[in-house]
């Protein structure tokens, strides 16, 4: 059963393939720790929603100015 084509150390952390495979591993879990820590948490609005925003203000300046006549 010991095929010489394919010996399973280089599978380990201390071969060839094993650390790249954990090299590689450590970058996408920082990029994903990244993504889900920092820049989920960042208030950054789309166009649309800065928009929006833009027009509920204008309605609520409306809405008070015809409460409030001079």
């Amino acid at each position: 059963m010991n095929n010489g084509s394919f010996i399973i150390d280089y599978l380990s952390p201390t071969g060839l393939i094993g650390f790249w495979i954990l090299f590689i591993g450590f970058i996408f879990t920082g990029i994903m720790f990244y993504y889900v820590f920092f820049r989920l948490n960042e208030d950054k609005d789309s166009y649309k929603d800065r928009k929006r925003k833009e027009l509920e203000k204008e309605s609520q300046k409306e809405k008070i100015a015809r409460l409030y006549p001079k």
